[in-house]
């Protein structure tokens, strides 16, 4: 499967104690090839930061792993997927603070990939426009 994994997925990979860590790896694992936007690199380094608060060097080991790994594809969002993704926030009356995730759906659908998320709302937006989605 051709995946791109939302950041929650990448954070709960990365946590180990997490409750949801061996979910999120495995859907890492079972992806033949690995499509990471830049907006997901952007968010993960801000919640590791951030939120768990770990050292710089440790995300970037974290982001060196993800993005070294044969199967990922760093992909930064052209125009068209910024545009169609303040459309579809539009369209759906969604808040501002819903831009990134609506972003990296849009680059879901733009690459036709399967997306990967734990974030209920988002998982229930992109079924509802079509995307495939796991868990």
């Amino acid at each position: 499967m051709k995946l791109l994994p939302d950041t929650n997925v990448l954070i709960y990979d990365t946590i180990e104690d997490s409750e949801l860590h061996e979910e999120a790896t495995r859907i890492i694992d079972s992806a033949k090839e690995i499509f990471i936007p830049s907006i997901v690199i952007h968010e993960f380094i801000w919640v590791m930061l951030k939120l768990i608060q770990v050292a710089p060097s440790f995300v970037a080991l974290k982001i060196r792993e993800y993005l070294e790994d044969p199967r990922a594809r760093y992909v930064l969002e052209p125009a068209e997927v910024i545009i169609n993704a303040l459309k579809m926030l539009e369209e759906d009356c969604q808040s501002v603070k819903e831009v990134n995730d609506y972003i990296i759906l849009a680059t879901a659908m733009h690459h036709n990939l399967t997306l990967a998320t734990f974030d209920k709302k988002l998982k229930k937006i992109a079924i509802k426009r079509g995307l495939r989605v796991v868990p």
